[in-house]
């Protein structure tokens, strides 16, 4: 059965958080995620506020210390923003992060993965 995903705010830009199965955060910019997160959309805004707002603690290294992933459009396709050598693991992840990342389990391992179709089994 496929996932169901959907964009809370269609049109603007919305940040989400993930955990792979092997436990490394991911980030997922402007596009569809599955509908189950809607229903946290306050949780997962208020996250995306405190990794501004402290961005240069943890957030701000170069390169990113996590998996990052970039969707142009409303289609569930995200595209690596770049390589790194240490990712992120969830257990290393600030609270705030961590909290709504748990709420979305992707059902494989990012590794050195380009592209996320999301809608392909991922979530």
């Amino acid at each position: 059965m496929a996932t169901l995903l959907r964009h809370p705010r269609p049109g603007f830009t919305w940040n989400w958080w993930a955990v792979d199965t092997k436990g490394f955060l991911v980030q997922f910019n402007d596009g569809a995620a599955p509908e189950h997160l809607l229903a946290h959309v306050d949780r997962v805004d208020a996250a995306a506020s405190w990794a501004e707002v402290n961005r240069s603690g943890w957030f701000d290294r170069d390169p990113l210390p996590l998996h990052a992933f970039v969707c142009n459009g409303e289609l569930p396709t995200y595209t690596r923003s770049g390589v790194l050598a240490s990712p992120l693991r969830l257990s290393d992840t600030p609270a705030a992060i961590a909290d709504v990342a748990t709420l979305v389990e992707l059902n494989r391992a990012v590794g050195d993965t380009w592209t996320i179709h999301l809608d392909e089994g991922w979530a």
